[in-house]
């Protein structure tokens, strides 16, 4: 079973790595490049203007680690007919587990790294403690998400839901003690009550389990995973089985109601339509929006606020494109007599008034930031701009490319 394991993982990372190319794009590293050299840029100046020797920094950084050690779940990449297929071989199961548990503890390790990397100046400025502890504060988050691990794995069998509870509270006291004493303490101390503590926890929930396993709920379990996965794939590509739910969303109505009813209206009509009323473009439209906006917010520099606001524009018009595919399954929209030019200036037209809705929004933004000063309308200008240079010149160009290559 253990070699069942690694093929199932082997087919799983191979899957991922089909969609995931997608995912890390030039554009996706290009805003990455971006917000990480703000990151850098910023957050000196941020570690500079807090407070020194303030526990409530330290209490917050002690709720962060807490809040990422009780995130994820065990990877069993099982599947909904293992139920059937696999229930004979269910005594050679804890072989196939006991891999999924390994690779389980290994991304985590990257995870916590990072959330370390980060917070660490943060606990160096609030208790004036050197970078170099960092390493035991590391283990200390490593041994305790695999005390977590250890938790959902005993889930995966068969118990009472006052068992599972004390289980999950009985990590939650030990993650809250271990931390506490790293923290203010001593970071080693905290470190060894990680360490007995996983060990206690090994022994009494994974080390002589004798009840059967919960298929339903280890499939359930393993297919929330693979779908927030998915989900996040799904804002750059299409994924099989991920799509997007449509509200009746009647309050909205009014704006439909507002475009004539003539042909020429035809596709702008069905596109304001899927827009309004599908959750796929306008989900990924809001969700940009406010990120971009959220940036913008916490930012003072003219010129980050210009190419961050530039930035998502293009994003959100990028992400967008997408629409003008949308109908071409409807056999309908092939007979009637429209000509593709109006289809073309439809997307035009609709697109125009989001990205506009946008740069108006970024453009208060700036204005606010900058104290009201010219820059503030000069960045409105240049956004205004880019919408006009995407819509006028860049989308026809885009769409033609997509015409040509069906």
């Amino acid at each position: 079973m253990g070699n069942f394991f690694q093929k199932r993982l082997a087919t799983h990372q191979r899957r991922l790595a089909k969609y995931l190319r997608y995912v890390f794009n030039d554009h996706f590293m290009l805003v990455l490049l971006f917000l990480l050299g703000g990151f850098a840029f910023y957050y000196p100046q941020f570690l500079a203007s807090l407070p020194e020797n303030s526990p409530l920094i330290a209490v917050a950084i002690l709720v962060v680690w807490l809040a990422v050690l009780m995130s994820g779940n065990l990877a069993t990449l099982t599947e909904e007919a293992d139920k059937v297929f696999l229930l004979p071989k269910e005594l050679q199961m804890q072989q196939y587990l006991v891999r999924s548990f390994i690779y389980s503890c290994i991304f985590p390790f990257v995870l916590l790294a990072a959330v370390m990397g980060l917070s660490m100046p943060l606990l160096s400025v609030a208790l004036g403690q050197p970078l170099s502890q960092s390493v035991g504060y590391l283990l200390t988050l490593w041994v305790l998400k695999v005390g977590q691990l250890i938790v959902r794995y005993y889930g995966l069998f068969q118990h009472s839901q006052q068992q599972q509870r004390m289980a999950n509270l009985s990590w939650l006291v030990l993650s809250v003690v271990s931390l506490a004493a790293a923290i203010f303490i001593q970071q080693w101390l905290g470190l060894g009550i990680a360490l007995i503590g996983v060990v206690g926890l090994f022994w009494l929930y994974a080390k002589n389990i004798k009840t059967a396993l919960d298929w339903e709920k280890m499939i359930s379990q393993e297919a929330e995973r693979m779908h927030r996965i998915y989900q996040f794939i799904n804002l750059f590509t299409d994924v099989p089985g991920i799509s997007g739910s449509v509200k009746r969303r009647k309050y909205l109505d009014p704006l439909l109601a507002r475009i004539k009813k003539v042909p020429s209206n035809t596709y702008f009509y069905l596109y304001c339509r899927r827009m309004l009323r599908g959750s796929e473009f306008s989900g990924l439209y809001i969700r940009l929006l406010v990120i971009g906006g959220g940036l913008l917010f916490f930012l003072g520099d003219l010129w980050f606020i210009l190419g961050i606001g530039l930035l998502f524009i293009y994003l959100i018009g990028f992400q967008l494109i997408p629409l003008y595919n949308q109908f071409d399954y409807m056999v309908l929209t092939q007979l009637y007599p429209i000509s593709m030019k109006q289809k073309v200036g439809a997307l035009q037209k609709l697109m125009a008034v989001l990205l506009v809705v946008v740069a108006v929004i970024f453009g208060g933004i700036a204005i606010v930031q900058l104290n009201f000063a010219l820059e503030g309308f000069a960045v409105v200008a240049c956004l205004l701009a880019e919408v006009a240079v995407f819509i006028k010149f860049y989308l026809p160009s885009r769409v033609a490319k997509m015409d040509n290559k069906y």
